[in-house]
């Protein structure tokens, strides 16, 4: 299995959009992505986690980055993810990830399935509900896409396999994935498929 040559966060993150208003920047974009991710691939799950996380560790972070407005507020890393460009952090971030891990080899098993999250929302809110590619030898989640209701699996399902090389796997999907558009997009991938009953 090969990689694509290892990469920076750093330097995949130069390819995002930096949309903050220019006169009210106060740290860099590409600093503040690599901070958060660091952060997070080390447990932390909220803007306030990543804040005290980053903190605690400034020293060795600057050892990497410079940094030279310190660690911005839980606030500023809310703030800038929710205004950051979603597909194009997705596309840097995956780009990050497939030059450190293997490439999917040949006759590798991508399991396509999708699940509802309970209790994340409100009470009368309709659950959120994720299809997910999973590389069943790798024990890696490839991607995943939201449907607003499980009925929509069958447009998030193409949706999510185009953004996978999948070049010869074989993609396994229960009876709700056994769609002509759905083996099409399979077969586009360069991929087989396998479809089960439950």
């Amino acid at each position: 299995m090969k990689t694509e040559g290892k990469l920076r966060l750093a330097d995949v993150f130069v390819s995002i959009s930096d949309p903050r208003q220019a006169g009210k920047v106060e740290h860099d974009l590409v600093e503040l992505l690599v901070v958060a991710v660091n952060a997070v691939l080390v447990g932390a799950d909220t803007f306030v986690e990543i804040e005290l996380w980053a903190k605690e560790k400034l020293d060795w972070l600057r050892g990497y980055l410079k940094l030279k407005a310190g660690i911005p507020s839980h606030d500023t890393f809310g703030r800038l993810f929710g205004l950051i460009d979603p597909t194009q952090f997705e596309a840097a971030f995956r780009r990050w990830v497939g030059s450190i891990l293997p490439a999917l080899g040949a006759d590798a098993v991508v399991a396509i399935d999708g699940k509802s999250s309970r209790r994340t929302g409100r009470v009368d809110a309709t659950p959120l509900h994720l299809v997910s590619a999973f590389a069943a030898g790798a024990g890696l989640v490839l991607g995943q896409r939201a449907t607003a209701e499980k009925s929509n699996e069958k447009t998030a399902i193409p949706e999510l396999l185009a953004t996978l090389a999948l070049k010869g796997c074989i993609v396994t999907l229960d009876a709700m994935g056994t769609q002509t558009n759905i083996a099409q997009a399979i077969r586009n991938r360069g991929a087989d498929y396998s479809a089960f009953r439950r």
